[in-house]
């Protein structure tokens, strides 16, 4: 087979040769161990004289052909590389194939072991249901002992198939009840599944300072999750599960004070930092050099790994596109790029005023920091009265806006005392005049 192709490689490690070779751990429904521990990755480097243990997937629902074991030796694997190969469940119940077991249980824990036996703690109550369809006969139970009789029958309980689970129970299972359990169809065909009740513990796992754990509980299948209680991070497993071989799924953690490091001699020169924090879910705050924007995130977490979250942004030259003279008005300084930084500004034409923001600024975005104004018509400062006042004094005025005049004491007014602006942007008159009496 190709995935049974084995790559050597080789590397130097403390002056000696160490040659590691590429298992592909690509066969669907087999589960691999190494070392007590699930094998996930498609394809791993193990070193001469590894050794890999096989079960399938669920022992109940395949049964394997090929070796539960395999040593790597002289750059290859011995043994047969195993497959596993679905039951009748997975083939529409077909009567030529052997037949599903499902286990259920309850009062204690079961778990299947690397090596594809089934664990199961004593005093569990075990329910093992061997499929077949009922109206083609009835299987059987051979046990591989004699230790007592188990109940067996179609299964009638609420929510089961009475139709095709066949029931096997193991009740308050102890020492004794250890064997092999084989559902044999009526037609002729088997599936076995060995039993070990064993109370499977691991060690207690010691207290430290600062870690708490969610039990103290150590029976097989118990999970622990792990955290920090004094702040620090959690360096190492967050859950730890005690495997039917009696180990913890993982080492023990610890709780440390961690730190991202300090962000210098970036790739991008332009690219700016500004620390807030070091510690774990502290924050580092990003901005670029005068005429250049971010692309990408704003900032950056410091993770309980240690490093700060990546991907980082780069700094890139933005530009924003040139703006549009308003109509009656013009740009002063015209330019045919504009950078982020740059600022532009509007005027009117003569007898015309402005409505809104005389200046914007290209902005990091890529945006105008506001919209291009537009001139509207209006009239300009009519003129100073001598020895009188102008009741506002302003460079426009808008179309229908009014100014009243008055004269100083003792003068008279000769002349009207309220001008218009006119639609034309002309005065309703010339502004009056102020005499002696």
């Amino acid at each position: 087979w190709a995935a049974e192709l084995v790559e050597d490689l080789e590397v130097s490690a403390l002056d000696q040769e160490i040659i590691l070779h590429v298992f592909y751990n690509s066969e669907p429904n087999v589960a691999t161990f190494y070392q007590d521990q699930l094998v996930t990755e498609e394809s791993v480097e193990f070193p001469s004289g590894a050794e890999l243990q096989f079960r399938c997937a669920d022992i109940g629902k395949f049964a394997m052909i090929g070796s539960n074991r395999r040593r790597c030796n002289a750059g290859s694997w011995d043994g047969v590389r195993p497959a596993c190969f679905g039951l009748n469940q997975e083939n529409d119940y077909l009567l030529e194939k052997p037949p599903t077991i499902l286990f259920r249980h309850e009062l204690g824990p079961i778990a299947q072991s690397n090596d594809g036996k089934l664990i199961v703690y004593p005093a569990t109550s075990l329910h093992m249901e061997c499929l077949w369809i009922r109206r083609f006969g009835t299987p059987k139970w051979a046990v591989s002992h004699k230790f007592r009789k188990y109940p067996e029958a179609w299964n009638t309980e609420p929510g089961r198939d009475s139709q095709l689970e066949y029931r096997l129970s193991i009740l308050h299972a102890s020492k004794d009840d250890s064997g092999t359990f084989t559902c044999i169809t009526p037609t002729r065909h088997t599936h076995s599944v060995e039993i070990i009740v064993k109370a499977v513990h691991c060690q207690p796992l010691p207290a430290r300072r600062g870690l708490a754990m969610s039990t103290q509980e150590t029976k097989m299948n118990t999970k622990v999750v792990m955290s920090c209680t004094n702040g620090n991070s959690l360096i190492g497993a967050h859950e730890l599960t005690c495997l039917p071989s009696g180990n913890w799924s993982a080492p023990m953690p610890v709780c440390q004070s961690m730190e991202c490091p300090e962000l210098a001699n970036l790739p991008d020169r332009r690219l700016r930092t500004s620390i807030i924090s070091r510690e774990v879910g502290g924050q580092v705050v990003f901005s670029c050099s005068p005429g250049y924007g971010l692309d990408g995130p704003q900032h950056s977490t410091c993770l309980a790994s240690g490093e700060w979250a990546t991907p980082f942004p780069t700094c890139v030259e933005v530009q924003c596109t040139p703006p549009t003279a308003p109509e009656n008005g013009y740009l002063a300084g015209r330019s045919t790029t504009y950078k982020a930084g740059d600022l532009v500004q509007f005027s009117c034409n003569h007898d015309f005023m402005m409505s809104g923001q005389p200046i914007i600024a290209c902005q990091e975005n890529g945006r105008w920091s506001g919209p291009t104004p537009s001139c509207v018509r209006a009239c300009s400062y009519p003129g100073t009265v001598i020895s009188g006042s102008i009741s506002s004094v302003k460079f426009h005025y808008r179309i229908g806006e009014t100014v009243t005049f008055q004269c100083d004491q003792g003068l008279t007014m000769e002349g009207p005392a309220m001008l218009t602006c006119l639609p034309t942007a002309k005065w309703s008159s010339n502004i009056p005049v102020c005499k002696h009496q």
